[in-house]
């Protein structure tokens, strides 16, 4: 229908479609958009969950560098201190080592002035004897003789169904030792360390122990003694058949052979300690009177 005559229409009326856009710029359904998400009913947007996402993983990384760079530290500081430890072991037997020289020089030089002075008469001549045979049992004199040769080593790493089962331990040396001094051994050496009745073998953690002073696979026993009648009676026993069975199931190691002219050192001289008897005029100590039932109050 058209307009009257004399209507007055809009001023803007040519530029409608301009004004329309100026004044709803926005799409209405951006305007919905954003009032449901401001409800709850939609999820935040994808940029803003990404956000999120690589905040997360930044953080994490970080936090994992953080610890990796700790437990290095703490490696490296694990590492020193027992870099630290074995260096002053080895400083330590070094030393031990130059005083043990010293007091085999010392003997040496007392048992040479001893000699002197007891072989001036058959009394005298007597009385060495019998020490040097008391020096021969104590195992403080060197000796030198045919005898076995006994070398016990760990397995190669990896052998043994469980950990630990392809290592020689104290008790193993222990074992072949005491097999040894039944098939008639008169002196034995471990990797050098003469042993003694009063010799303690024993383990410190993975190392074991001659008298105090550690040793390192693989393990060398020297036996002096008659080979002919040694030989056979060490292979044959249970403790040899043991071992050659152990050699098989986990690879430990275990080689027996003769030894022409062995020399083993001798043993440091033991500490005497001398006790002396109670008086008469000393007090019986107390004795605890049995209880009704038999046992000890």
């Amino acid at each position: 229908m058209a307009e009257p005559r004399g209507a007055v229409g809009r001023p803007d009326g040519s530029m409608s479609l301009l004004v329309d856009m100026s004044s709803a710029a926005l799409d209405p359904s951006y305007a919905e958009v954003a009032a449901r998400r401001a409800r709850g009913d939609l999820p935040p947007p994808r940029g803003r969950f990404h956000a999120r996402v690589v905040t997360a993983l930044v953080v994490t990384g970080l936090a994992t560098g953080i610890a990796a760079a700790q437990v290095r530290r703490d490696a490296e500081v694990t590492d020193d201190i027992r870099r630290s430890l074995v260096s002053e072991v080895e400083r330590r037997t070094e030393a031990t080592d130059a005083l043990a020289g010293q007091a085999a020089d010392l003997r040496a030089e007392v048992s040479t002035t001893r000699a002197g002075a007891l072989g001036t008469d058959t009394a005298g001549r007597a009385l060495a004897e019998r020490v040097a045979l008391l020096e021969l049992v104590t195992g403080t004199v060197p000796v030198r003789g045919p005898g076995l040769v006994v070398v016990l080593d760990d397995a190669e790493e990896g052998a043994g169904a469980e950990p630990g089962d392809g290592r020689v331990f104290d008790r193993d040396l222990q074992d072949v030792v005491n097999a040894l001094w039944a098939a008639g051994a008169e002196a034995i050496a471990i990797n050098g360390q003469r042993l003694t009745a009063i010799t303690a073998i024993r383990s410190a953690g993975e190392a074991v122990l001659v008298d105090l002073r550690p040793l390192a696979p693989p393990y060398r026993l020297e036996a002096v003694g008659d080979v002919d009648a040694m030989e056979p009676a060490f292979v044959d026993s249970p403790t040899a058949r043991r071992f050659h069975s152990w050699t098989t199931v986990y690879g430990i190691g275990f080689e027996v052979r003769r030894g022409k002219e062995l020399r083993l050192p001798a043993a440091p001289e033991p500490v005497t300690r001398a006790a002396s008897p109670l008086t008469t005029s000393s007090p019986a100590p107390p004795t605890a009177a049995p209880t009704a039932s038999g046992g000890r109050s």
